[in-house]
């Protein structure tokens, strides 16, 4: 089932109002409308995909520490959400998924 962008716009916006104050949304929670995404400081992002659910995604380098309380409150707030696959930054400053990427994240830097 698809979801429009109305509703779209909806979940994200539900779940801002609930970040605003929390610490759990270390380096605050921004709305980027032009990639209908929440930004958690530099480390994380919510998008909703093409079924309707809540997709968090990582940086490839968040703290351990930063992704537990994050996921800790949205289970504690019943925010259902599914792990997206982890991302890294390229120098044109693009997301970039593991998928996009194979076995380079494995790779030593």
């Amino acid at each position: 089932m698809a979801i429009d962008d109305t509703q779209r716009h909806a979940k994200l916006q539900d779940l801002y109002e609930l970040a605003q104050g929390s610490e759990e949304f270390e380096g605050g929670v921004t709305f980027e409308q032009e990639m209908d995404a929440l930004v958690v400081g530099n480390w994380a992002f919510f998008a909703i995909d093409e079924i309707g659910d809540l997709a968090l995604s990582f940086h490839l380098d968040s703290h351990p520490v930063a992704v537990a309380r994050l996921t800790r409150f949205l289970v504690q707030h019943e925010v259902p959400f599914v792990l997206h696959e982890a991302f890294t930054i390229d120098d044109d400053d693009e997301i970039v998924f593991e998928s996009d990427t194979g076995a380079q994240f494995d790779e030593p830097r």
